[in-house]
């Protein structure tokens, strides 16, 4: 039989490969999609256990169905598939002397604001400075915002204030956003990203699990002709005449493609996928240098009754004295200097959210599935600290803002970052692999069109912005663009 050749062939199906390959083959493009494992979705992925849904990550989307994954389903005609799910009662910040609920209103904002700097041991004589920060979050323009692209959040918060209960904070916030330091990531970026989602109002979950944005998009690319492999772990991109021209599979399967997007890292598609000998020296230098964001340490509870009401908790924890008031900036840096050497630190900030409050489905009637994590280094660093060592810190971190949850936990399962690295497939397990810091967004991130004819880079490693799915989702859309436009303009082949 004749050699069948795709026109693209994309690698992975987190956000950014399943929803690349929708708007791949929804334009008409023979479509292949190869995912490693039995399940598809990368870190939106999920599993049944007893009768509950948990999700392989700890997700809430930042601009649900407003943003550029609700543009990738409504241009694949499937944005009425999934319903972005937002309640009332959406996250509480609390531990270490805070308290402080977030809702969905608008009109409680500025009284939330007003209580988190209360707090924070914000003084009334820096309340105009806050109230600059916060105008800028909303109104800054988008070329003042490229203005702080290449400066740092540190920076940008100092600008306005140097209350170091205020800086913990905001560390805390861009661990949530990037999985990264405050004093390191892009203040253009988290801009960017603080001042949509304030526009959108539109934070939320998918009903049915984060499952749920990965699977439609497949969904719809099958619909539009793609074809979906499931256990078809990439082992190399082929390259022939200066090109890549596809791929061939652990198990010594060769397919053939005009086009191959990887949605791996930019180092392992550059360094292991493909061989750095096919590309130029700066660019190899470049990837070589490119800053990764941390891995996680994640803990799933089933529990036996409706324990916490809000949607999301942000958690502070602390195995020693730590508080937020009472902190310097110094401290606050080394929380993160301890996390990068595989110390726990003396602040654990836990980021939790649970699905079945958004959802009841999820888990079986009046109970309650959870899913937890905090940030760790990458596995290229060793823990010092012990797994277990982590997980009881946060175990002890959720136990005093919620009493008594220890009796009525069903089963607890931790998922380690060697886990997270194995099943997202990027070496160390990045959360972010090409992390949102200076040098490293907007206009100065990676490019999606590879120096090496045919490769294209899509997800998380290169182009897009926004916080964790939207970037992928972004990136996504942009790389389609590129096909399309490559496809006509004769520049692929």
């Amino acid at each position: 039989m004749p050699e069948q050749i795709y026109d693209v062939i994309v690698v992975g199906t987190g956000t950014g490969g399943s929803s690349l390959a929708a708007l791949s083959a929804r334009a008409g493009l023979k479509t292949l999609v190869l995912e490693k494992n039995p399940r598809i979705g990368g870190a939106c992925s999920g599993y049944e256990k007893d009768g509950f849904h948990v999700d392989f990550g700890t997700h809430l989307c930042t601009r649900g169905g407003k943003g550029a994954v609700g543009e990738v389903l409504k241009r694949v005609g499937a944005a009425s598939r999934v319903e972005f799910v937002q309640p009332r009662k959406l996250c509480r910040i609390t531990g270490l002397g805070l308290d402080v609920p977030l809702y969905t209103s608008a009109r409680t904002l500025f009284k939330t604001s007003f209580r988190l700097n209360h707090q924070l041991g914000v003084t009334w004589r820096e309340f105009p400075a806050m109230w600059r920060l916060t105008r800028d979050l909303f109104w800054m323009d988008e070329a003042k915002i490229d203005e702080w692209d290449n400066k740092t959040v540190e920076e940008f918060i100092s600008r306005h204030s140097l209350n170091p209960g205020l800086h913990a904070h905001i560390n805390v916030i861009m661990a949530l956003y990037f999985v990264y330091p405050y004093w390191k990531s892009s203040a253009g970026e988290a801009i960017w990203c603080t001042k949509r989602m304030l526009e959108s109002k539109a934070v939320s979950y998918p009903k049915g699990g984060t499952i749920m944005v990965p699977r439609v998009m497949l969904d719809a690319a099958k619909y539009f002709g793609a074809t979906l492999l499931t256990r078809a772990r990439v082992r190399k991109i082929m390259v022939e005449n200066g090109a890549a021209c596809g791929v061939e599979l652990d198990d010594g399967r060769k397919f053939r493609g005009r086009a191959v997007v990887s949605t791996s890292s930019l180092k392992d598609t550059v360094f292991n996928l493909t061989g750095a000998g096919h590309f130029p020296d700066d660019f190899r230098e470049r990837v070589k240098g490119l800053q990764e964001s941390h891995n996680a340490i994640q803990i799933k509870l089933a529990l036996d009754r409706k324990v916490i009401q809000e949607g999301s908790l942000i958690v502070l924890g602390s195995p020693g004295d730590f508080r937020p008031r009472t902190a310097t900036i110094p401290r606050v840096h080394q929380v993160y200097e301890d996390l990068l050497a595989g110390r726990i630190p003396e602040l654990v900030p836990l980021y939790l959210v649970v699905p079945s409050n958004f959802d009841p489905r999820l888990a079986p009637p009046g109970k309650q599935i959870v899913t937890m994590c905090t940030g760790v280094s990458l596995t290229t660093t060793k823990l010092q600290d012990p797994q277990e060592a982590w997980v009881e810190v946060m175990m002890n971190a959720l136990r005093k803002v919620v009493p008594g949850i220890d009796k009525h936990i069903i089963w607890k399962e931790v998922v380690g970052a060697r886990a997270i690295e194995s099943w997202i497939g990027k070496p160390g397990g990045p959360a972010i692999s090409t992390a949102q810091v200076p040098g490293q967004v907007a206009g100065e991130r990676p490019a999606i069109r590879s120096p090496l004819p045919g490769l294209y880079i899509a997800g998380d490693g290169a182009g897009g912005r926004g916080v964790g799915t939207e970037l992928a989702a972004m990136s996504a859309l942009e790389c389609a663009e590129i096909l399309e436009d490559d496809f006509r303009s004769g520049r692929i082949s």
